[in-house]
């Protein structure tokens, strides 16, 4: 929209005002903004009344998401040259964007009075004048604009053919439309980000992220281009670049879009492993919810606070109370804006259950493969499937598919459903599934880690819905139930949920065994240059289980047992993990070089080869390991873990309690260091424990927590308890 470029295609040497100023556009039209304003600059020193400069500068202003600053250059430039048509336009279009309309037209008018050819600005005036309720005057602007540019018209119709296009799940001609519309209208920020959105659905991350940063050039508050631009850096582990990206939308969008920017950095640090910026974002988060949750309106702010502040909330806080609190109050606003307006049926006609037939067993997930649900339920369902022959089960999101997708299959009936162009699925194919199939007993093994579900349970597609295994319950229905025990749920914590509480017999969980490649310890730790007489620790933790507590901890162990070691593994920032344990071994005196930090694998059975090298592990708290410390405990390794109040605290007590083993229970960091110091020092106490580990698994007093068999009849009579009380 400058008018003072030239029609040349080469760039004059940088010598004059003119000069710099065009590079300054060439580095912003490829998204070099430092050297965009580098360049300006330089033209603005040279010639402080050069008024194209201000133009530049002023767009280059407008991409950094200052709207305000934008509109002062702008300003400036009409003072300096009052015939600069880039100038009006440019100002008409940022008083647009502050709703300020009659400001608008005033200067769309200006520009178009000084070049009527301006096809762009004849249709912003269109657009501005229909926002003040002119359509006559509105459509005479849209009619110059086509009648100068008559491929314009084409734009609308390529847009909506893509559309359809994308529904039906033809991505590529889609894409083909919207760029063809791009060559006639190429400020068509909007096309750009849905053509990024395809892309990333495609896992064609590169070119997501160039097409929604040419979209955040066009339109630097667009909140759903920051939003997909942070998800694929944090999908591609390119953590510090999600940072910066999270961080700019914040400061773009944070005054009209709070929620979200906020849930977006503190989603964004927590996975990197920053726990504390993140936890004062969640704390901030807390108390505007607190303040303004009932006055929200849009469905899609609250669905995000349910399935993410809440997800987020108990890697921050161990408080049983006041996370009940907030699960309660985020969840009720959630059924009566996201849940009860919902349009699927809730009416239906049961088909009538035969008298002493076998239960019919539906599990919902998105985790029918290799995944922490999938490697835990697994072998129950497959013990439920030799007391059942009627055992569904029912993918709920888009899953890549493995070799466990197969044995899942082969276990019992999977239904995966149609998967739309945009990653999502229809919960009402679902729930009308599981009435066709007449599930007596519906099994969440997910809770509110996937929305959908909360949308499933409410609709009561079964007469009994229970909540299992992934997640704590998702406090939607008081005639649902959550599964748990008795050392993770004890007496009195019921009435901190809106479900009713089913305490199994034993561990809310079991398995019989995990599967590992072979690696003996001697060789293992030559591999790793780690001494057979050291003792070594270990975590396996991610990012959003990281937190200083817990890396000083550590040290604190490692200071009191010479020569140990410790192994870091976990997904996030490794940079973050590494930064963070080497202050702290400055200030405690303790050799960073007594930590080592290892990558991910390939694949979960490489992975497994891990508890070889090590002595101890260390579990993390307020969220404890799931299934690494399964995994640790069925490789005979001793666990350190401090129990909390909330579920997620308990799980490594619970485990160890399962199997009659008391040591290394801690309920303070005091303890848990003290634990940790005395299993490093005490090679009699950690062989005690192994040899514990090891008579747990014998077939002659196999302990619940490796005897799926045994939890499987146990849930079985519980479910078959439930239904009679239920048709009773």
């Amino acid at each position: 929209m400058n008018s003072h470029r030239t029609n040349s295609t080469e760039i004059p040497t940088p010598q004059s005002a003119e000069a710099l100023t065009q590079q300054a556009e060439m580095y912003l039209a490829e998204g070099k903004l430092p050297e965009a304003i580098t360049s300006c600059q330089a033209a603005l020193d040279l010639d402080s009344t050069w008024a194209a400069g201000y133009v530049t500068m002023g767009t280059i202003k407008h991409a950094q998401g200052d709207i305000d600053g934008a509109i002062a250059l702008y300003a400036q430039a009409i003072q300096l040259n009052p015939d600069s048509a880039p100038a009006y336009a440019n100002l008409g279009s940022m008083l647009y964007k502050k709703s300020r309309f009659q400001e608008a037209i005033l200067n769309y008018r200006k520009a178009l009075n000084l070049n009527p050819n301006l096809v762009a600005v004849h249709m912003n005036l269109a657009n501005a004048l229909k926002q003040q309720g002119k359509l006559e005057e509105s459509a005479q602007h849209q009619q110059k604009a086509l009648a100068l540019n008559p491929e314009y018209a084409q734009v609308d119709a390529l847009i909506k053919q893509g559309e359809e296009l994308a529904k039906s799940g033809k991505l590529e001609d889609a894409i083909a439309l919207w760029e063809k519309a791009l060559s006639i209208k190429p400020d068509l920020a909007e096309v750009y980000c849905q053509i990024g959105i395809m892309r990333r659905f495609q896992g064609k991350y590169k070119e997501a992220l160039e097409v929604l940063q040419k979209a955040l050039q066009l339109k630097p508050d667009y909140i759903a281009a920051h939003q997909h631009l942070c998800g694929i850096l944090r999908d591609t582990t390119n953590y510090a670049g999600a940072r910066q990206a999270v961080n700019t939308y914040y400061q773009t969008c944070g005054e009209v879009d709070r929620i979200m920017t906020t849930l977006y950095v503190m989603s964004t640090y927590h996975l990197a492993g920053l726990s504390q910026v993140a936890k004062d974002r969640f704390l901030e988060l807390e108390t505007l919810v607190k303040k303004t949750i009932k006055s929200l309106k849009k469905p899609y702010e609250i669905k995000a606070l349910y399935s993410n502040l809440l997800f987020s909330m108990p890697y921050f806080r161990d408080d049983v109370e006041s996370n009940a609190q907030l699960n309660q109050l985020v969840a009720q606003q959630y059924i009566n804006q996201v849940l009860h307006p919902s349009h699927l049926e809730t009416s239906y006609t049961r088909k009538p259950r035969q008298p002493q037939s076998e239960l019919r067993l539906g599990f919902i997930s998105s985790h029918f493969n290799r995944h922490s649900v999938g490697w835990c339920s697994f072998d129950i369902i497959e013990a439920l499937r030799k007391i059942t022959s009627q055992v569904y089960l029912y993918a709920t999101e888009p899953m890549q598919t493995d070799d466990f997708t197969q044995w899942f299959a082969k276990t019992a009936q999977l239904y995966i459903p149609q998967n739309y162009p945009n990653g999502t699925v229809n919960p009402g194919e679902i729930i009308q599934k599981i009435r066709e199939d007449g599930i007596d007993i519906l099994i969440d093994l997910d809770s509110l880690t996937i929305p959908l579900h909360a949308e499933i349970l409410y609709h009561q597609p079964a007469p009994i819905c229970i909540s299992w295994l992934g997640f704590d319950a998702p406090y939607i229905s008081p005639h649902n139930y959550f599964l748990v025990d008795s050392y993770t749920h004890p007496e009195g914590r019921d009435k901190y949920y809106k479900e009713k509480l089913i305490r199994m017999p034993n561990s809310f969980v079991s398995v019989c065994g995990f599967a590992r490649q072979a690696g003996d310890r001697v060789s293992l730790r030559q591999g790793y240059r780690i001494g057979l007489d050291q003792v070594v620790y270990l975590c396996v933790a991610s990012g959003r289980k990281f937190n200083i507590e817990l890396a000083k901890a550590h040290i604190a162990i490692l200071k009191e047992v010479p020569h140990s070691i410790l192994i870091y593994k976990g997904v996030g920032d490794t940079e973050v993990f590494q930064s963070t344990y080497k202050k702290i071994c400055e200030e405690e005196g303790v050799g960073f070089y007594r930590i080592k930090f290892l990558q991910r694998v390939a694949t979960e059975e490489e992975h497994r080869k891990i508890y070889s090298l090590a002595d101890v592990l260390l579990d993390s708290y307020p969220y404890n390991g799931g299934t690494h410390t399964l995994e640790a405990l069925w490789f005979d390794l001793p666990v350190v873990t401090r129990m909390g109040v909330q579920f997620l605290s308990r799980m490594g007590y619970s485990f160890l309690q399962d199997l009659g083993i008391n040591e290394g229970v801690a309920t303070s960091w005091k303890e848990y260091i003290q634990s940790g110091i005395k299993l490093g020092k005490d090679p009699e106490l950690r062989q005690e424990v192994v040899e514990k580990l090891r008579n747990s698994k014998k077939p002659e007093n196999l302990a619940p927590l490796w005897n799926p068999q045994k939890f499987a009849q146990d849930f079985y009579g519980i479910c078959q308890q439930l239904l009679e009380k239920e048709e009773g």
